[in-house]
């Protein structure tokens, strides 16, 4: 698979290229997942909500991981998700796709410390440049390569293409819809150019990096006059539950993997097939996860083959 730089160098030029980017950019917001969801799990007494708008950031996720895979299948391709190659290995010195991190990307609960790796991966693009070469290739500018070729692609777009349904979203029929799908990914993400201290948009559409920075600050983003301000409102981080790897053989979380293995099969069904996603197993992985987490075991989200 080429690197996000390798893509935003040399364009993405054919057909197969675009399908290429399009997987990747499926592993790409899969691998924000778990951590989120370990962040999520572990919260155990919450006075200011917080474990809230760790969920609404985790779906959104979820929403972009799936529609990824439906901009590929409408461009011909099939999502190749049910297999261990796939899935992340923590920690992770960078993203899939080569996108380096100073701080390892880990498995850990809510805590400030957690919050700066988060915020390191939503992190705005600014200056919103396209290419810097003395830095690598952002995920903003990754995403802008995939616009640019469908446009200068046109592809053909299969209005029948089995989709997973993702709440708010448009069936991907032309390549302005997938032009579209590709601006909400990017707006709400990873993607999103702006300032870190000066969102664009209102305070109900912020992206990710603000509301994980409002945890962080502990204080709300409120807007003085034509300025941002984290001055709002104190928010106060939860208590939550430590956990670490398990030594223990066989693993605690044996059957945590085998859920995760088994609604990723049945996920890669329904772009297939165009059968509806197991709700059900996605609420088991939840509740085994979070009683891993309450036992001080660290959930793994490796593939149970």
């Amino acid at each position: 698979m080429k690197t996000i730089r390798e893509y935003v160098e040399a364009r993405i030029l054919s057909p197969d290229d675009l399908k290429g980017a399009l997987q990747l950019a499926m592993k790409l917001e899969f691998a924000t997942i778990p951590p989120y969801l370990c962040a999520q799990w572990s919260v155990k007494r919450d006075p200011d909500r917080t474990e809230g708008v760790v969920h609404r950031i985790v779906s959104q996720e979820m929403f972009h991981f799936a529609l990824a895979g439906n901009l590929l299948t409408a461009v011909g391709g099939m999502p190749s998700i049910a297999h261990k190659d796939f899935l992340p290995t923590y920690p992770a010195s960078e993203l899939p796709g080569g996108i380096p991190q100073e701080l390892p990307v880990d498995l850990k609960p809510l805590t400030k410390d957690q919050l700066a790796v988060f915020m390191q991966i939503e992190l705005p693009e600014f200056p919103p440049v396209a290419l810097d070469e003395a830095r690598p290739a952002t995920i903003g500018a990754f995403y802008d390569t995939i616009i640019a070729t469908f446009r200068s692609l046109n592809p053909s777009i299969d209005p029948n293409a089995h989709a997973v349904e993702v709440l708010f979203a448009e069936p991907i029929r032309t390549v302005d819809d997938a032009i579209k799908t590709i601006e909400r990914i990017k707006s709400e993400g990873e993607g999103v150019a702006g300032s870190p201290d000066q969102p664009t948009g209102e305070r109900d559409s912020l992206a990710h990096y603000y509301l994980f920075k409002e945890l962080f600050m502990g204080k709300r983003l409120v807007k003085v006059g034509d300025e941002w301000s984290f001055s709002g409102d104190p928010i106060m981080l939860p208590e939550v539950f430590a956990f670490e790897r398990s030594s223990a053989d066989p693993n605690p979380s044996r059957a945590f993997s085998r859920i995760l293995t088994d609604l990723l099969t049945d996920l890669e069904t329904c772009w297939k097939a165009g059968e509806s996603p197991n709700i059900a197993a996605m609420f088991q992985l939840k509740l085994a996860g979070q009683n891993l987490i309450k036992q001080g075991i660290r959930p793994e989200f490796v593939w149970a083959g």
